[in-house]
């Protein structure tokens, strides 16, 4: 063999089985490297177009763009008929219809597809709109997922654009389609599991006797067993969808996967940090507001009672001003007091909100020295729970070990004037437990309660528009809130 020329993935799998398990993995990842396609695939693709104006799914062109911007050079689409027979770029035509249009669900025909006016300001595209923008970046990879008859819109693709055929990776859900799939003219073919119920050796018997740019699999499956590991040891590339933080990635590139579909990551950042045990926070992306903002919580859960301090650690004195703001942003009450320098003031809100209303959320006008804390009737502890934030952000991370008991408070502000949409994911170890995405109208609170019975890892993610989000973890034995 030329020792310029890689070896072929049959040479790497008996290389593998002579090396033996103890250098397994550090072979895999050279391993990996290999497929029937000369360049380099990407380790990262964005995935539903990628992000367009701060929300995910919209499969729209300042999703393209964004994408193009942030570094990517593959991109998956999600492509749906039209009631006239026509591919769009849109995830479906039930939820993320009615979040990016804003009227009930319903396939359009493609002309009202294009003129109709999105209530994010978004530009969406046919597949016409889609050819016009490879023509612009040449350089750029499209994943397509066609949910529904995939090969009749391979087809469709093939017939009207033939000469960007070579930028096109469709993913097929059955091996059966493959045939078909090359037949049309596609040399460069993934094959994505999320809808296939083989077997692990099936998959691994179609993916070594067919030439494939990958194997796609979701988390869960990726984590659960050595399919990546056998896959990679053939010389197959393995796509795990979806991964939104660094660690992840890097863990399951040691089991063998290549790369990710990711909303979040970028080939352009240097990695975000996973939170330690401990609990902390992480937050990106700014929009200035001109008070503090602190969502509290349904006051009988987890012992609360409705007495909230306030400490002054500037050292000097200081006025705040508070505003008790009731479900749909309207103002309960307004106080002013003042606080000595060092010192603290407790105030019960239940003076302001009878009944101990969880639906609201308070804002603030103070230094920033001034740090708010809930107080709860089993112990009158000084342990921080909440903090002000004087920024609202588009991302919001928390995680640590779990407690085996109790559970996660997760409140989410919107404190602007619009509808926001938010996407809460909630992993426990690696497997991604919870993933929705909820509408928030201007001035509301999203309450979430996650009841914790493990000790394993737990990281919440919420993303999307502006927000103010705090969680407060709740353990009954310890009694008191971290």
């Amino acid at each position: 063999m030329d020792s310029g020329q890689a070896p072929s993935p049959r040479v790497c799998h008996r290389v593998v089985q002579a090396l033996g398990s103890a250098v397994l993995v550090v072979f895999l990842w050279a391993c990996a490297e290999l497929s029937s396609v000369a360049d380099p695939a990407p380790r990262l693709i964005a995935h539903a177009g990628g992000i367009g104006n701060h929300r995910t799914y919209t499969n729209s062109l300042e999703a393209l763009d964004n994408s193009v911007a942030r570094g990517f050079t593959a991109v998956e689409i999600d492509l749906s008929w039209t009631s006239d027979d026509h591919l769009v770029l849109i995830h479906d035509w039930d939820r993320e219809f009615v979040k990016l249009f804003d009227r009930l669900s319903g396939r359009l025909t493609v002309a009202e597809f294009r003129s109709t006016p999105s209530v994010h300001g978004l530009s969406h595209l046919s597949l016409e709109d889609l050819e016009e923008w490879l023509v612009e970046h040449p350089n750029i990879l499209i994943v397509t997922d066609i949910k529904e008859r995939n090969i009749d819109g391979l087809r469709s693709i093939a017939e009207e654009y033939p000469e960007q055929l070579h930028r096109i990776v469709p993913q097929i859900y059955r091996p059966e389609s493959y045939p078909e799939a090359r037949r049309l003219g596609y040399n460069h073919v993934i094959f994505t599991l999320y809808r296939s119920d083989l077997s692990d050796q099936q998959v691994i018997d179609f993916a070594t006797n067919n030439p494939l740019f990958g194997v796609t699999m979701p988390i869960r499956h990726a984590m659960e067993g050595t399919l990546p590991a056998e896959l990679a040891a053939h010389g197959v590339r393995v796509f795990v969808h979806t991964v939104n933080d660094y660690p992840t990635m890097k863990r399951l590139q040691t089991q063998g996967v290549y790369g990710v579909y990711t909303d979040w990551l970028s080939p352009a950042d240097e990695g975000f940090s996973r939170p330690p045990a401990t609990w902390s926070v992480r937050t990106e992306g700014e929009l200035p507001l001109d008070r503090l903002v602190v969502p509290f919580f349904p006051w009988k859960m987890a012992g609360l009672n409705t007495v909230v301090s306030f400490r002054n650690t500037s050292g000097f004195e200081k006025t705040v001003r508070l505003h008790i703001m009731g479900s749909g942003g309207r103002s309960l009450a307004t106080d002013e007091f003042e606080i000595p320098g060092d010192d603290e003031k407790r105030l019960d809100l239940e003076r302001y909100v009878p009944n101990g209303s969880g639906q609201g959320w308070l804002l603030i006008d103070a230094a920033d020295k001034i740090v708010v804390r809930p107080r709860w009737r089993f112990l009158d502890s000084s342990e921080g729970v909440w903090t002000a934030e004087r920024v609202a952000r588009t991302r919001f991370e928390t995680g640590g070990s779990g407690s085996g008991l109790g559970g996660l408070l997760v409140a989410v502000v919107n404190p602007t004037d619009l509808i926001q949409s938010y996407r809460l994911q909630r992993l426990i170890g690696a497997d991604a437990i919870d993933d929705d995405v909820v509408d928030v109208k201007p001035g509301h609170q999203l309450l979430r309660v996650y009841r914790s019975r493990t000790e394993e890892e737990i990281q919440i993610t919420v993303t999307g528009g502006p927000m103010v989000a705090q969680v407060v973890r709740w353990d009954p034995l310890d009694r008191y809130m971290r």
